[in-house]
């Protein structure tokens, strides 16, 4: 008895360190310290997922201060300002992680953000010179006249806040800055629904719904710029006119091809839906598809968008060493954020079915039509997110851009089929999500064979 007593406590209190909160925070930590690219993933996916629960939580609420019809509204500005936006700096900001050193980086900042005010300007003077009935009839059921001067101005604030802020975040994703770019993440989720609930309570009605989300989007811009600066202050003095030319020459593939690609690529995601949906159905509609995305598919958005922003550092610094390690970290980015999006998109299926509409409201009973319509573009595009940047390290912007042209004419012309068919709002929006799933697969298999060539011409190498 004495023999099996000394055997079983050694064991229970080996059993006790393992399971202890503390053993099991050392060896998170032990392993996260070994696995650089999981350390900084966690570290982005901190702040992304507490701001999206936060997002996701008020939902509920910001469905019974707003209507169907003002999510409507707010998914066309969204989808412009989203669509207009990639080209705020020419996508001169994509160039920031491939800068050799933090004078070329603070350069190329100074760049951006002079192709940043000089867009504004041009979005400013079209969006006040774009005729009253062209606004009106983008939108079907019109905002009252008198907010129409309200909707252009915040078209422009919303630009050059978002723009700025894109700058700032490549600029932090070359300094590995990812707790700071976390803490903005986190931000944007409390800012923008919690503003918007503000605003609705002070009768703002639909521009507080817009001004909310600005505030979202944009939140952490000045603190994002502000910690990255700060580590570079020394060599503001290197700033220079002549230095600023020569990187705006040796990147400018990305302004003549990537930029205008972007355009093209951000007409052809999701965010067209928005537009096609409000003209051709109606405001409802795509209010409808916004809350969708909002709760299903921005969740997604966001974990690519914080593995992006780690592959992006790492791709960048052995895109031209070692392509191999590239492939490697690619197919382990892909598979696992599948498995993930498959896992997400059933379980929202499933709760969607049971729970729509007694979480949101009776009114937007109609949306789990639409959750299962789009269910396997989101997939789609969550496995991509990650990834989306690969053409653009590779320097292949023609590629990217004759992949994004084909998109648009694709997605496009199955929805105008759906419509022209008659078919019911959901099945012509079923047509173009599978549409985008298609080209997403396709697109997978272009950046393999990129990477693929880079790794051979590597290879061949002297």
């Amino acid at each position: 008895m004495r023999e099996d007593v000394s055997v079983i406590e050694p064991a229970l209190g080996r059993w006790r360190r393992l399971v202890s909160p503390r053993e099991q925070t050392r060896r998170l930590k032990g392993l996260l310290e070994a696995r650089p690219f999981l350390r900084n993933v966690s570290i982005m996916l901190s702040g992304s997922a507490g701001g999206q629960m936060v997002s996701i939580l008020l939902s509920p609420l910001l469905t019974r201060l707003y209507t169907p019809q003002q999510f409507g509204i707010l998914s066309v500005y969204s989808a412009l300002l989203t669509i207009l936006v990639v080209i705020a700096s020419l996508r001169y900001e994509l160039a920031l992680p491939l800068a050799r050193t933090d004078r070329d980086a603070l350069n190329l900042v100074g760049v951006c953000g002079g192709v940043l005010l000089v867009t504004t300007a041009a979005i400013g003077l079209v969006a006040f010179l774009v005729p009253t009935p062209v606004v009106q009839a983008l939108w079907t059921t019109p905002p009252e006249s008198s907010e129409l001067l309200i909707y252009r101005g915040l078209l422009v604030l919303g630009y050059f806040c978002l723009g700025g802020y894109y700058i700032a975040l490549q600029l932090a994703t070359r300094a590995s800055a990812f707790p700071a770019i976390a803490k903005t993440r986190l931000a944007q989720g409390v800012v923008g629904p919690i503003g918007q609930i503000g605003l609705a309570l002070l009768g703002a009605g639909t521009p507080g719904l817009l001004i909310g989300n600005i505030l979202g989007q944009s939140a952490g811009t000045f603190g994002l710029f502000g910690c990255v600066i700060t580590r570079l202050r020394s060599l503001l003095e290197a700033l220079s006119w002549r230095r600023m030319i020569v990187l705006a020459r040796r990147y400018v593939r990305f302004p003549l091809i990537s930029s205008w690609a972007a355009l093209i690529d951000a007409a052809g995601s999701s965010q067209l839906l928005y537009l096609l949906a409000a003209v051709a159905y109606s405001p409802h509609v795509a209010g409808f598809i916004f809350l969708v995305e909002r709760v299903v598919s921005r969740p997604l958005n966001i974990v690519g968008t914080s593995i992006l922003q780690v592959y992006i550092g790492e791709a960048g610094r052995i895109v031209a060493s070692d392509p191999a390690a590239l492939k490697r970290r690619f197919r382990q980015v892909v598979s696992r954020q599948f498995m993930m999006a498959v896992a997400w998109v059933l379980v929202a299926n499933i709760a969607g079915s049971l729970l729509f509409a007694t979480v949101f409201g009776q009114q937007w009973e109609e949306g789990i039509f639409y959750l299962r319509a789009l269910s396997i573009g989101y997939l789609a595009q969550a496995v991509v997110q990650p990834v989306f940047h690969t053409l653009q390290i590779l320097e292949k912007q023609g590629l990217a851009a004759g992949w994004q042209i084909g998109r648009l004419v694709l997605t496009v012309t199955v929805f105008m089929a759906g419509t022209r068919l008659g078919l019911e709002p959901w099945w012509g929006i079923a047509g173009y999500s599978a549409a985008q799933a298609l080209c997403c697969l396709v697109l997978i298999l272009i950046m393999v064979r990129a990477i693929d060539a880079r790794r051979k011409q590597k290879e061949m190498a002297p």
